[in-house]
């Protein structure tokens, strides 16, 4: 499997628990509709070692539900930008992802934050903007 296209009635899923989907799939490369997602609670190692994949798209996600971001892209190191709405926001409590970026050395926020080694947990998966470090690209 080289493209993975999620269609638009994936909204009407009542909750999805990704764990796991895509994990160690080298050949990906390439991901859409992800906007196309609700109610998605758990990500973990969703995109671990997808080593193909140098972009996500992750505009028209709505980030709210979520819960584990555990190692969800660690690894997959030649992705260098990860979209999202301008407004995306994590939930403020609730949610853990130790790793999320392990050895994602290739991202870097829309802002130029650059990947490191001691920066890779969930709370980097936010909107890099000035005096807020993250690894998102904002687009409008």
């Amino acid at each position: 499997m080289r493209t993975v296209t999620f269609a638009e009635d994936m909204a009407d899923v009542a909750s999805l628990n990704m764990c796991y989907w895509f994990y160690s799939m080298s050949a990906i490369t390439s991901v859409s509709g992800l906007g196309d997602l609700r109610n998605v609670s758990k990500m973990r190692y969703m995109f671990a070692s997808c080593t193909g994949l140098t972009s996500l798209d992750f505009r028209g996600f709505d980030p709210s539900h979520l819960t584990d971001l555990f190692y969800c892209f660690s690894d997959s190191r030649n992705i260098t930008t990860i979209y999202a709405d301008a407004t995306w926001a994590l939930p403020s409590s609730g949610i853990s992802g130790s790793q999320c970026f392990y050895s994602c050395n290739a991202l870097v926020g829309g802002n130029g934050t650059a990947w490191s080694s001691s920066n890779t947990s969930y709370v980097y998966m936010r909107i890099d903007a000035t005096g807020t470090a993250g690894y998102l690209t904002a687009v409008s």
